[in-house]
This record gives structure tokens, C-alpha cells and sequence, in this order.
């Protein structure tokens, strides 16, 4: 980070700050799922003592009206730089606040940052007089009471008021709204294009109350002059599917969650334009869609929105796709990337879509998991489906498939799978099981479990069974997670190893899993995937170590 020096710096006291740190990013780093309180996202009080200790620049808490915040991630957005800031870290700052910008709503801006009230706790008479001092001297003790009544005070202040209910009938419902006055001079006071809603709307009333449909569901939005980005907020590890396009001038989004499909649609203020995009935050489960404005602009509010009620999926939806980009792999294994033609598509994590492909009078189907993003070297900005695609000579459909060129339509269907991130929840060492191209599920566990804040996943292991050391998918991708992370350990076994392998061989067994995964199982999960016999080899397996039903899935497509 650039330093700010005090004459180079303008009226308003602010530093230029570096690309990727603006208001606008800060918003979406805070929306992404992230962990910035540095303590799970639990409340908690801290003492001022506690507080004292929490005075660098890698670990910076400060308070501010009783309220303790932790500001180690927020120090490169701080436009007045992080020196400044720096200076009421460890200590309660709000007299330097007052003294600087009272007029910032810290409290909207840091409310991901919060750790928790500020406590005052009794302190002992040795603290308080480590000198000798005349009886008339003597600081007068605070009762027992006060310092009770000090600290719920504080306690009072982190908890955020009730918001006002919205209704079906509400406008807010239905339409955007804009900034409050104060975030609105907030985002002045950065010289940034940007507007941000409050929550902007919710699923319509139900008149059916039934238990088993979902929860309703809620979108923001913010902007920039060129773009908008809507969120939509499924809830905490719903592992939401979904599509979205652009027709006639409506943005529809559907999303799906455990069965159910509901369709949000909005009209927006003035025209957007394709290409758009979808992300899917699996921790969080929000999807945000961004879209690109026909005009330069910044709107009043995003337009009318709507959700539809709940109806529950029976059939896949199929849609074309056109090929982006063929790559190899392995000597045998191609990643084929995919764009669908009406709008970007999201596979849940752990699910797969199918390939249909005629044949003649009949008509081939085959099943492949999506990669996800940060396993090959392209970049994702078209929201693109990657599919690892092993060629077998003999095949039905793998020799078509590999043989694709850029620009080639197919047709897939999805999405299809069991498995529920919910499952993982609780789990603190995961042990994933794969052979071969088996490994497609098991890349975006590995990124959520890493990236996972709450709770924090201790352990991620890869036993990752191939023939030769050549047949090894991914493998320099692999290598650099595990150099980034020492939580992640990757084991390989071969089963057709050469000489100058010095790694282990064999196949899947009670022998070689029983080496690796621990009887103490209360906290561990497994999942497998690979063909047919080596799943049911792998499940018999991990059941004869002690490993509970509940504690295993198997990926079978």
C-alpha cells in the first residue's frame, strides 16, 4: 500500500487508493461471505485490555461508542489511508472520531466488522493504584451497578434495531429503493458513481402455509453509471442453482433451491444489454447477477421487481450451449467450455448436468460435473460452464465431445444430484475420495471448505487414485492450493505406477483407507466419486472403519 503523506494529500485529507479498494468493492467484499470480524462472526464483549492488544496493522481493533470493530481488512479501503486510521487502534477512538469525520455512518460501513460490545470490567485495586496515593487522592471505585449498567449500555448498541416488516402490499415490494441520505453522502464523500438499496424486496404473501415449501426470499441492489448488480439472498448454505437472461427488456432470474423454483423478474429503470453475469456464493447462498446499462448512467432506483410464488421442479430444464474454448488437460482428457445461449447458468455445488447428443434413431446421454472457477488459467467472465471430458476411443459420446470446435452447439439438461451443503455444516476435516475424472466434484468442495469462515473448516484431504502419474487431472492447479493453504493435504495413489514413483500404489481398499482416515470421526466427513465398483469399494470401506452413513456421500451420476 502506498504510503500518504501528509503534504501530498488534498483538502479533504484523502489518499489515492489502489485499484480494487474503492467504497463499491469494500460493499462487495462485505457481501461476499467473508469472515472480517476475525472471531467467526459471533458476537462477543471485549475488554479494554483485550482490546489494547489488537494494535498492528495484521490485527487492528478499535471502538467506537462501545461498539468494537475490527478494522484489519478495512484499512486499504480507508480512503484517509491506514495510518490515519491506525491511530485509534487498540484503544476506544471515538474522541478521535468526533474530532475527524463525525458525520460517517461508521456503523453501516463497518457492520461486518463488528466483534462486539466494548465491556468494563472491574478492575482490581493493584490496577487501579500501582502508586501510593493520599486517601484524598484515591480515585472513587465504581460500583458494581455502574459498571453493569456501562456495559449493557454498550451491548444495547450492537444490536440492530428491528426493521420495518414489508409487506405484499408495501411499494417497497416492488420497487427499488434509493439510498438513505446518509449513505448517499457517504458515497459523496468518495467521489464514487455508486448507489446502494437497502433490502429491496421479498416473496410474495403465501396463502399456502405449509411446511414444506422454502423460505422467502430478498434481493439488494447496488450500481455503478455502467452497471447494476443484483443480489438475491437464498439463505446460509442453501447451494441455490439457477439461470438468468435477458428478454424484451426483463431481467428474469430463476432460482432453485431443494426442489423448488421461484422467478424473480425485473423491469428495469432504462435498457441493459448481454452479456450478463451469475456468481453463486456458496457459503452465503446469494447469487448476484450483474448486468451492463445501455447508458452511462446512474438510475433513481433499479425498477419494478417481483418474485413468483414457490412451484416445485419435476423437469430439468434443457438448454443450448456453444462451445468457448476446447483445452488439454492430460494426454486423454479435454476441458471443454461451455456458454448457454439464452443467459448464464449456475450448477449447485456437487451436482451435475447431462449431455444429450442424437445418435442415429437413438440418443446419447452422458453425465459431467462443472469444474468451477480457479481450475484452469481462462478467466470467467462470461459465466461459463467448464466440463472435464475423459476420451475414450470406443465411446458413444467422449470422442464427439473432444472433437468439438469453437462456436459448436450442444444441448445439456440440469441440474441433477442429492447432495446438501448443509451436511457440511458442522464437519471440521473433510476426506475426499476420487479416482480419475471423478475429481470434478470434489475441486469446488475443496474451494468452499477453504474458503469457508463459519465455522472454519481444520483439514481438507484428497485421496486421489489414477493409473499413471500421467493421468493425474489438474495436478499443477493442485500443487499451488496446497502451497497456498496447509490446510489442504493431497494424497496420490497409483495403481500402474512407473519405476521413479516414489509416491503410493495400489487401489482402493480397506488397507490403504484405513491408513488415512482415523477412527475419531466425530467431526469428519467423506465423499467419494469414481466409477461404479470403486464407489461401492470405497463406501464398504470407510463403514468397516467406523465412519457413520450419515457422514459419507457418494457422487453417482
Amino acid at each position: 500500500m502506498k504510503r500518504c503523506l501528509r503534504g501530498q494529500r488534498n483538502p479533504r485529507n484523502k489518499c489515492a487508493l489502489q485499484p480494487g479498494h474503492s467504497l463499491m468493492d469494500w460493499i462487495r467484499l462485505g457481501n461476499s461471505g467473508k469472515d472480517l470480524t476475525g472471531v467467526g462472526g459471533r458476537m462477543r464483549p471485549v475488554s479494554p485490555s483485550e482490546l489494547s492488544l489488537h494494535n498492528t496493522q495484521n490485527d487492528a481493533w478499535l471502538a467506537i461508542r462501545g461498539r468494537v470493530y475490527n478494522i484489519t481488512h478495512y484499512l486499504p479501503y480507508h480512503p484517509g489511508g491506514p495510518e490515519e486510521l491506525m491511530r485509534g487502534a487498540g484503544m476506544d477512538a471515538t474522541e478521535l472520531f468526533d474530532k475527524v469525520h463525525p458525520w460517517v455512518n461508521y456503523d453501516s460501513l463497518l457492520a461486518k466488522c463488528l466483534v462486539g460490545p466494548l465491556s468494563y470490567d472491574r478492575p482490581d485495586a493493584d490496577e487501579l493504584f500501582n502508586t501510593p496515593l493520599s486517601r484524598s487522592d484515591k480515585l472513587r471505585e465504581p460500583s458494581k451497578a455502574q459498571l453493569v449498567r456501562k456495559s449493557m449500555e454498550n451491548l444495547a448498541n450492537c444490536i440492530t434495531p428491528v426493521r420495518k416488516k414489508i409487506t405484499a402490499k408495501s411499494e417497497e415490494n416492488v420497487k427499488g429503493s434509493p439510498p438513505s441520505k446518509i449513505m448517499q453522502s457517504l458515497i459523496q464523500s468518495s467521489d464514487l458513481p455508486v448507489s446502494i438499496s437497502r433490502r429491496a424486496a421479498a416473496s410474495p404473501a403465501k396463502t399456502d402455509k405449509s411446511k414444506d415449501t422454502p423460505a422467502q426470499l430478498r434481493f439488494d441492489w447496488i450500481q455503478t453509471s455502467t452497471k447494476i448488480i443484483i443480489s438475491i439472498y437464498t439463505g446460509h448454505l442453501t447451494n441455490p442453482g439457477g439461470s438468468a437472461k435477458l428478454s424484451n427488456g426483463t431481467l428474469t432470474v430463476e432460482v432453485a433451491t431443494d426442489g423448488w423454483l421461484r422467478i424473480f423478474r425485473l423491469d428495469p429503470e432504462a435498457r441493459l444489454k448481454d452479456p450478463l453475469q451469475l456468481k453463486m456464493y456458496s457459503e452465503s447462498g446469494k447469487i448476484e447477477v450483474i448486468a451492463l446499462k445501455s447508458v452511462c448512467k446512474v438510475w433513481k432506483g433499479c425498477g419494478d421487481a417481483s418474485f413468483s410464488d414457490a412451484i416445485q421442479i419435476t423437469t430439468p430444464m434443457k438448454v443450448e450451449c456453444r462451445v468457448m474454448d476446447v483445452s488439454r488437460v492430460t494426454h486423454d482428457t479435454s476441458l471443454i467450455t461451455l456458454a448457454p445461449i439464452p443467459g448464464p447458468v449456475i450448477v449447485p455445488l456437487g451436482h451435475h448436468v447431462r449431455v444429450h447428443h442424437k445418435l442415429s434413431d437413438s440418443e446419447c446421454i452422458r453425465s459431467y460435473t462443472p469444474i468451477g472457477d480457479g481450475w484452469d488459467n481462462s478467466s470467467n467472465e462470461f459465466s461459463c460452464l467448464k466440463l472435464a471430458v475423459k476420451r475414450y476411443e470406443s465411446g458413444s459420446l467422449s470422442p464427439y465431445l473432444t472433437s468439438l470446435g469453437l462456436g459448436d452447439v450442444i444441448t445439456l439438461s440440469g441440474s441433477y444430484g442429492n447432495f446438501r451443503l448443509q451436511q457440511l455444516k458442522p464437519v471440521k476435516i473433510l476426506y475426499l475420495i476420487a479416482a480419475g475424472t471423478g475429481i470434478t466434484p470434489m475441486l469446488s468442495l475443496i474451494r468452499f471448505a477453504l474458503s469457508r469462515s463459519n465455522p472454519r473448516c481444520e483439514r481438507v484431504h484428497l485421496i486421489f487414485f489414477n493409473k499413471t502419474e500421467e493421468d493425474i487431472l489438474f495436478k499443477t492447479k493442485l500443487e499451488e492450493y496446497v502451497q497456498q493453504d496447509d490446510r489442504l493435504q493431497v494424497l496420490h495413489v497409483l495403481s500402474n505406477a512407473s519405476s521413479t514413483w516414489n509416491g503410493l500404489k495400489g487401489r482402493i481398499s480397506l488397507d490403504i483407507l484405513s491408513k488415512m482416515i482415523p477412527k475419531d470421526l466425530n467431526t469428519h466427513f467423506a465423499c467419494l466419486c469414481g466409477p461404479t465398483e470403486f464407489t461401492h469399494t470405497g463406501v464398504d470401506s470407510l463403514k468397516k472403519i467406523g465412519v457413520k452413513d450419515n457422514s459419507i456421500h457418494a457422487f453417482i451420476g
